[in-house]
């Protein structure tokens, strides 16, 4: 056998497997391939009242403090119309639509700016990260990680927070001050809440990595797997139950 044929041997499950992509493609998903994404673009959207923020592949959030609700949309020009800010029963979805975002390449991110003065639930399960601009204030805010690779930058004040990392590696960074804050970590991502002042802390780490949470004056702690948990402050009140090898460990 010549080296043609033993190249075309080798190269056809590949050629099989493209075919296969390209015919399965209808001429909207082609186009969704191969069209550029455009010059970067900001779209100011109507807004209305909403609670809850579900957050959906690689698109980043961005926070704002305000009063009235804002939403705005920065994207590559050609797709913003696949960039989905849709509100119902009190809930805001943002979501990709675009087909064949795995073989997209983007030299341009896709960011929503949110201000939401009645926010008091994140669900995250995408790949882009998610930040505040500048503080911002809440009586009480859930955060949830159902999946995903992105990354948390949040300054926060809030009487109570509760953040849950149930799946994913994203990494969570809060800052802030917080009456009470209640932490989840399931997974193989860390918390860095060590700049997030809380007078009360619930903590149960039953992921791989570690946690890291300042408490005021009452720490309960629970680890179940190998990840640690380190505290600042001096909490009055210290309870601690360890089933897993991670330890409680005071870092200062």
């Amino acid at each position: 056998m010549n080296a043609g044929c033993k190249l075309f041997l080798y190269a056809q499950p590949a050629i099989i497997a493209l075919l296969f992509f390209l015919t399965a493609c209808n001429r909207e998903q082609m186009d969704d391939c191969f069209t550029r994404t455009g010059p970067m673009t900001a779209e100011e959207r109507p807004s209305g009242y909403f609670e809850r923020i579900e957050l959906y592949d690689n698109i980043n959030l961005v926070l704002i403090e305000g009063n009235q609700p804002v939403l705005k949309v920065e994207a590559g020009e050609k797709l913003l119309e696949a960039i989905k800010t849709e509100i119902s029963d009190s809930t805001l979805q943002i979501r990709n639509t675009l087909k064949c975002n795995w073989v997209r390449s983007y030299e341009r991110e896709i960011t929503v700016y949110v201000s939401a003065p009645a926010l008091r639930e994140i669900r995250y399960e995408g790949s882009g990260d998610v930040r505040t601009e500048g503080p911002f204030i809440t009586d009480s805010l859930q955060v949830s990680i159902w999946g995903g690779a992105g990354s948390f930058n949040l300054d926060l004040q809030a009487y109570q927070l509760n953040l849950a990392l149930h799946y994913g590696t994203v990494d969570l960074n809060v800052k802030g001050r917080s009456v009470i804050t209640t932490i989840f970590a399931n997974s193989y991502g860390p918390f860095y809440c060590n700049d997030l002042i809380s007078n009360i802390v619930y903590i149960r780490n039953s992921g791989t990595n570690n946690c890291h949470v300042h408490a005021e004056h009452i720490l309960e702690a629970e680890i179940t797997s190998v990840g640690n948990i380190y505290y600042t402050g001096n909490p009055y009140e210290l309870k601690s139950s360890i089933s897993g090898s991670g330890k409680l460990i005071k870092a200062d």
